[in-house]
């Protein structure tokens, strides 16, 4: 995942690419998958302008029932003011945490402008895992920044905890303080705004 870097002016960051899993194609999802689901959870803004990544992952490992603060995950991830986060440091240390527990974080890269593959993705972690996946997207074209970002491909960290396949939607929650909060986007959109090079922290069982 590219640094994941945001500031009320935020200036363009260069794309640092995360190891992809070595799967090129979305998991086949299980026959009951709910048509819709929403996950239960308690939101958080990021405490800085720069720690999308430990406030999105702390929520994501939340739905493991883990309780981490953004600050011990950032100082884990080498999170840093000018480089954000690196998708290499950062999937290591929540790997750590749910490993114990039959899990497995992965950086796919194969939803990248295809909602199809996204939507099996996010309905597959959410609905039949009840987990909450984190997406790398471009910050300045998600609907609720436009006009309101400064640059170019500026990196940023989200995460999905709904879907609604029959309306092709999803609903993310983005911790930045200023637009953020509870959106609900649809998939050809959020698609069509993911970072390339590592997607989404996907989770998948062991």
């Amino acid at each position: 995942m590219s640094p994941s870097y945001a500031s009320p002016t935020p200036s363009p960051s260069p794309t640092v690419t995360a190891t992809p899993s070595p799967t090129s194609t979305a998991t086949p999802r299980g026959l009951f998958t709910p048509r819709k689901y929403k996950l239960s959870l308690k939101g958080q803004r990021q405490q800085t302008n720069y720690f999308c990544v430990p406030a999105s992952s702390s929520m994501s490992l939340s739905t493991f029932g883990i309780t981490v603060s953004q600050s011990t995950l950032a100082k884990k991830m080498k999170t840093t003011a000018s480089g954000g986060t690196k998708g290499s440091n950062a999937l290591p240390v929540i790997n750590a945490y749910v490993k114990s527990r039959g899990y497995r974080y992965t950086s796919p890269t194969d939803a990248d402008g295809n909602p199809i593959v996204l939507m099996n993705r996010v309905s597959g972690n959410i609905g039949d895992l009840h987990r909450a996946p984190v997406l790398a997207v471009w910050m300045e074209k998600l609907p609720w920044n436009k006009g309101k970002i400064k640059g170019t491909k500026v990196g940023h960290a989200i995460i999905a905890y709904g879907y609604d396949k029959t309306a092709g939607t999803i609903t993310v929650y983005d911790p930045w303080k200023p637009t953020g909060g509870t959106h609900t986007i649809s998939a050809s959109t959020l698609a069509g705004i993911l970072q390339p090079g590592g997607n989404m922290y996907y989770v998948a069982k062991l």
